[in-house]
């Protein structure tokens, strides 16, 4: 039952410690504490407990809190208001009065053993370990702060904001990379799904999302990715006039990693979105740049490294400086082996048979190497069609049929033959009938004539008898 004089009770036990009474006023607060814990009163309950906090830092210190706090939460049968008021109390007064960090680390630890294992102070818990983390961070002792960040999974608290959820796991990966685990930061990375930070207000979200993503797929080496994760950015941001702007930074780089990215049906595709979008054309030297890859020309690598070689580096570093942690990626190698694949698909489009040597003339490249470049497209990537004599040295761009193809083929033939021998035979018919009648009118009108002859013929032959 809830007791009336509770607050009285209160200020009362309070007053002791002011009659310098400290152990007096916790033992009289202690008792009301049980009183109404057995009362299952957790309003009044919650309130002692907050008293009693206060009155063990003010008193005691802080170490005198943190065993406040531990002896409140083991009494037998606490209540959980009661728990959850000590511990808020508790991280108040630490937020408050900024203690030492080694004071600081104590009482975290502390707090986190109470709230170990409870669900009602989930949330009090993810802050608490973070609060932890960042001062190991600030220590330098990176390891320490990934692990104890990881053992939290938060995406199971139902009583987390969805948004701080998203920031703590972020916060997760962030950690995990700077810790140079990068296989577990992609597993942490794949519980949020881009979908669901697809939303008004998660804008911020979104951007620390795919900066996390690209540090990912850079240690991996993975292009595609790197463009799809800038293109999402790119997306989020707000295209304005000043090229300055967030939205240009995003496209240049989407641009530029589109290019360096492996061919197939996904970066094609990519390349066809950004040479399409309207807001290239406010940046003339990427949009001259996706137009090279888009027009089924050839590229003189020589050409394009003096034209936009300086603006690919410029762009590039300074994008993984802001968003990679300065990681350097190697990508002069992969953009000649992109202009050397679109080469060899421009030399397909407009060749059948071509020697080797001029193969290699007009890829910019040595025999040996375009011999290679073939054999690896055809093989290991896919993408091309083709059969290479090499004793004679000749390429040809055409591969022999598969048989369903050619059964394919013959089908359609046969169709077609059935097809024009029955045209024909209409026409043929056609031409017979129009044919008979047109000799059928004369030999009637022959056959009439003779008629009538012989019947004046009859007539006269009597008479003249």
């Amino acid at each position: 039952m809830t007791d009336k004089e509770l607050p009285s009770k209160i200020a009362a036990a309070v007053a002791l410690a002011d009659s310098d009474s400290t152990q007096a006023a916790i033992d009289a607060l202690l008792t009301l504490e049980r009183t109404s814990r057995l009362a299952e009163a957790a309003p009044e309950t919650a309130a002692i407990c907050t008293e009693l906090v206060r009155l063990a830092y003010t008193r005691q210190g802080w170490v005198a809190l943190g065993e406040m706090v531990v002896l409140l939460s083991k009494r037998r049968s606490q209540l959980k208001a009661a728990v959850t008021r000590s511990v808020q109390e508790a991280m108040r007064m630490l937020k408050d009065e900024e203690p030492d960090q080694n004071t600081q680390v104590r009482l975290l630890k502390t707090l986190c053993d109470v709230t170990s294992g409870k669900i009602y102070v989930e949330v009090e818990r993810a802050s608490l370990t973070r609060s932890l983390a960042a001062i190991y961070e600030s220590r330098g002792d990176i390891s320490t702060a990934a692990d104890l960040m990881q053992e939290l999974q938060v995406e199971t608290f139902s009583a987390m904001d969805r948004q701080d959820k998203y920031d703590f796991i972020l916060e997760q990966v962030r950690l995990c990379l700077d810790k140079k685990d990068n296989v577990r930061a992609g597993i942490m990375a794949r519980k949020i799904l881009p979908r669901q930070i697809n939303k008004e207000g998660l804008e911020d979200i979104k951007l620390r999302y795919y900066a996390l993503t690209v540090r990912i797929h850079v240690a991996n080496g993975d292009m595609l990715e790197i463009c799809r994760a800038y293109i999402s950015r790119y997306e989020t941001t707000k295209v304005t006039a000043d090229t300055a702007d967030p939205w240009a930074r995003e496209l240049r780089l989407a641009a530029a990693f589109v290019v360096l990215s492996p061919y197939g049906p996904m970066q094609t595709n990519l390349l066809h979105r950004l040479s399409g979008d309207k807001a290239l054309a406010k940046l003339p030297e990427y949009k001259a740049l996706l137009k090279l890859f888009t027009t089924a020309e050839l590229i003189r690598q020589p050409m394009l490294m003096s034209r936009f070689g300086d603006e690919l580096a410029s762009t590039i570093s300074g994008g993984l400086k802001e968003d990679a942690a300065g990681a350097v990626l190697a990508w002069q190698e992969p953009l000649t082996q992109r202009v050397t694949e679109h080469n060899l698909r421009v030399c397909a489009l407009y060749y059948t048979r071509i020697p080797l040597s001029r193969l290699a003339a007009l890829l910019d490249t040595t025999v040996s190497d375009a011999e290679a470049k073939v054999s690896a497209m055809v093989s290991d990537q896919r993408s091309l069609k083709a059969k290479m004599d090499r004793p004679a040295g000749i390429v040809a761009f055409r591969s022999r049929p598969a048989p369903e193809e050619t059964l394919n083929t013959w089908a359609g033939n046969v169709t077609k033959l059935l097809t024009l021998v029955e045209t024909t035979r209409n026409l043929i018919h056609k031409e017979t009938m129009v044919h008979k009648s047109g000799k059928a009118t004369p030999a009637a009108a022959v056959m009439e004539s003779a008629a009538v002859a012989a019947g004046g013929g009859g007539e006269g032959a009597p008479a003249a008898a």
